[in-house]
């Protein structure tokens, strides 16, 4: 990955800093982010990065696990929540 998965979201979303940046909001369902928005802005913020073919889920996934587990070293919980985020998103778009 040239980019790192923030700038990436940085430049989906044409701001710096943008307030989501870090995808807890999307990826960790004990975090304030998670419960700060609902499940369709989560999967809005999802499907604006991934249609924007700039990173694949799969490597935007990777970035932020690898993010949370050797770039802040302290947070490795945070990147094991991943799957438990994605069942939780997928069940609520399913059982619609």
């Amino acid at each position: 990955m040239n980019k790192h998965y923030q700038e990436i979201v940085d430049e989906v979303f044409g701001t710096s800093f943008y307030q989501h940046r870090t995808l807890r909001t999307c990826f960790e369902p004990l975090s304030s982010e998670w419960s700060e928005t609902t499940i369709e802005k989560k999967v809005e913020i999802i499907k604006k990065i991934i249609t924007s073919e700039k990173i694949t889920l799969d490597r935007l996934i990777f970035g932020y696990k690898y993010y949370y587990k050797h770039e802040l070293s302290n947070k490795g919980y945070v990147a094991d929540s991943v799957e438990n985020a994605l069942i939780i998103l997928l069940n609520k778009l399913i059982i619609v």
